[in-house]
């Protein structure tokens, strides 16, 4: 996504990560076997042959450690409670240092550039970003979104019944995909960027409110069948395409053209995901624990969820984990703590 994003609370509280960095100064000869070892660690050091990524001071110089860079604030916000059927929530980072992370399959967002540069790249997506107001259509894999900092952005989460509702055309031709928000939404994608850049988080959700409160009012009744479907796909009890279409009164071929249109995939891979995504949950940061206590159930192995995880997020679970997340790790906690959901895709629809 030209970025990707979460929005913005006064209980967002970035935490500092730093890491020390070992110099060594001098060797010095030692003649027992352990001194031996030792002078060849340091020697290897001072070559950088154990440099984890961090830069190594010069040898026979000490150098101070180096400020660890500002963190990004994530955080959210629910839309007003006639909204919250058709909108999970609306989002806010705030990058003041460089950083990359990568998205989850979620389903439609709409992110507004609200200053800095934001990039996002998917595989098999070759679309131009948008510099100001995107449309991202529901997606199966993950997207790498990179900001060189000093950069904001702002998001409205979509469940498929908000993306029959307020953006009305088929899912599946936006599926992994973004386009110009304006195609859809013509000037008033652009009057809203205008609006938010000199908004606080506080009036930009109140903005949001009052535009999505009139697409909704105009747009047609939706069909109902979404809701049911959207429910049966978070609740995570149905397994097989078959038991899927059975659970709701529906044909394969009839639930087929619906998830497609309105979810943007097939039933089948729409189970997949969610399966994944609740896996992902689970997971969390519980990296302390094996993990094959922790997958769902209907994985077959851990073989089985490393190449689901492969496929999804273009990497194996232990380079995921250990990768910094910078977004995505605070996206969760505030998402729960906000929405009651660590990923968009879990997201229970609900009018309070």
């Amino acid at each position: 996504m030209a970025f990707m994003w979460m929005a913005a609370s006064a209980r967002c509280e970035p935490g500092v990560i730093k890491r020390g960095i070992a110099a060594a100064t001098r060797t010095p000869s030692v003649a027992s076997t352990r001194g031996v070892a030792m002078n060849m660690m340091l020697a290897r050091v001072a070559r950088g042959a154990l440099d984890e990524g961090a830069a190594l001071a010069p040898a026979r110089q000490s150098q101070p450690l180096a400020a660890a860079p500002a963190e990004p604030q994530v955080c959210f916000a629910l839309p007003a409670p006639a909204l919250r059927p058709l909108i999970t929530t609306y989002y806010r980072v705030v990058a003041p240092a460089p950083l990359e992370d990568y998205l989850h399959p979620e389903w439609g967002n709409i992110r507004f550039s609200i200053r800095g540069q934001w990039t996002v790249t998917r595989p098999g997506c070759n679309d131009p970003m948008p510099e100001r107001a995107s449309l991202f259509g529901p997606t199966d894999r993950t997207g790498m979104v990179r900001t060189p900092g000093d950069a904001a952005s702002l998001g409205i989460g979509l469940t498929a019944l908000g993306w029959a509702q307020l953006i009305g055309e088929p899912a599946d031709r936006h599926a992994n995909r973004v386009c110009d928000l304006g195609h859809v939404y013509g000037a008033a994608a652009d009057q809203l960027w205008q609006q938010f850049q000199t908004a606080d988080w506080s009036a930009s959700v109140a903005l949001l409110d009052g535009f999505f409160t009139g697409r909704a009012a105009a747009a047609p009744p939706p069909d109902p069948l979404i809701a049911a479907v959207e429910a049966a796909l978070v609740d995570g009890e149905i397994g097989t395409a078959h038991d899927f279409a059975a659970s709701l009164g529906l044909n394969e071929r009839t639930l087929a053209r619906l998830c497609q249109r309105v979810f943007g995939f097939p039933p089948k891979r729409l189970l997949r995901r969610q399966r994944f995504l609740r896996t992902l949950a689970d997971i969390g940061d519980r990296l302390d624990q094996p993990l094959a206590t922790l997958l769902d159930g209907s994985y077959f192995d851990q073989p089985h969820f490393n190449r689901e995880f492969k496929a999804y997020m273009g990497m194996t679970p232990s380079a995921y984990f250990h990768s910094p997340r910078q977004i995505m790790r605070r996206a969760a906690v505030e998402r729960m703590r906000t929405a009651g959901a660590m990923v968009q895709g879990l997201h229970h629809m609900k009018a309070d």
